[in-house]
């Protein structure tokens, strides 16, 4: 039977017709990869994290992280910095390209955006965040959302006083992964500040955080009461969860996919990345970070995986692949 966990959403003038996002992960979302996750049926999905300073000074080189297509709809841009009139700045650089969704990021803890005040640094300052978005909300009609941490360490928890500045900003949307910053990624996300935050919500709020199987999804949407959720390190680690969670909230019975299946998409997407950069081996390079979530549990892998690190191009990836299952996969 059906469950009403996977339905459509409004996002300031959008209507948008799921509620599974995918986050904007730095080096990971370009635009194959982000087609590859349309196919599953990721309703929203992010560009690569941008950097105002960078489309302030090196505008060509930043750009090119939004590239996009007819068919990567809804897309969202998702811009990191400091204060609000570098990102008025940059956006007004951007305005015009083909994106739907500005979000504005204030949970990165990477140490090299924490030091230049960027990230979650931003989480110290609700009025700045207030700033942004009201004057970004001034210079377009898509709607501005932000994704957040709880606060900046266990001592300083600030959601709600985050969210006060941004809805009375005009923000259209929040999304929130309960850790903190001093947190990084270790120990648990706290879903109940999710459950808190959206019952004191008026606008949309998104579940991130721990999100690696189906019945994770089902959790936060039960624990929680979230408008949707956002994926992010638990697509990596499975490329084909998208499709998982949606079948396991619409009712479907989702059929794994065996192990031919899951080679066949690895080489998928390494062609999908050489035909986007036109060049084989950096499609290549590119495409090993992506590798280790297509092979989780087949057998005999390890050899694989050594082998995958020196190879140079997506040919060699293919003949090897086909080797593999000719050599192991018969046997299992």
């Amino acid at each position: 039977m059906k469950n009403s966990f996977f339905h459509s959403i409004k996002i300031g003038n959008l209507d948008v017709t799921g509620n599974i996002f995918v986050a904007p992960l730095a080096g990971y979302t370009n635009l194959p990869t982000r087609l590859l996750y349309r196919k599953q049926g990721a309703s929203i999905a992010y560009a690569e994290m941008v950097s105002a300073e960078g489309l302030n000074y090196n505008f060509g080189k930043s750009v090119k992280l939004i590239d996009t297509c007819n068919e990567d709809k809804l897309l969202g841009v998702q811009l990191f910095g400091y204060n609000a009139e570098r990102f008025i700045s940059a956006f007004e650089k951007i305005k015009n390209e083909n994106f739907d969704i500005i979000d504005i990021n204030c949970g990165c803890s990477v140490k090299k955006i924490i030091k230049s005040n960027s990230g979650a640094a931003l989480l110290k300052s609700p009025d700045e965040i207030y700033r942004t978005i009201k004057g970004l909300k001034e210079l377009t009609d898509k709607p501005v959302t932000l994704k957040i941490r709880s606060g900046w360490d266990l001592q300083s928890i600030n959601y709600t006083e985050v969210y006060d500045a941004a809805e009375k900003a005009g923000a259209a949307l929040i999304t929130l992964h309960p850790r903190t910053k001093s947190m990084l990624f270790s120990g648990k996300a706290d879903w109940q500040h999710i459950k808190q935050l959206k019952q004191y919500s008026k606008i949309p709020v998104i579940g991130n955080g721990d999100i690696f199987t189906a019945d994770d999804a089902v959790r936060m949407f039960e624990e929680t009461g979230c408008d949707g959720i956002m994926l992010a390190r638990g697509i990596i680690e499975n490329p084909f969860l998208i499709e998982e969670i949606i079948a396991k909230l619409t009712g479907n019975i989702y059929i794994p996919k065996s192990h031919e299946e899951k080679l066949d998409a690895a080489v998928l997407h390494c062609r999908k990345l050489e035909e986007y950069m036109q060049n084989s081996e950096r499609a290549m390079v590119e495409f090993r970070k992506f590798f280790h979530g297509y092979v989780k549990g087949l057998p005999g892998v390890s050899n694989l995986r050594s082998v995958v690190n020196t190879i140079k191009s997506c040919d060699e990836f293919a003949k090897t692949v086909d080797l593999y299952k000719e050599r192991i996969l018969v046997r299992n």
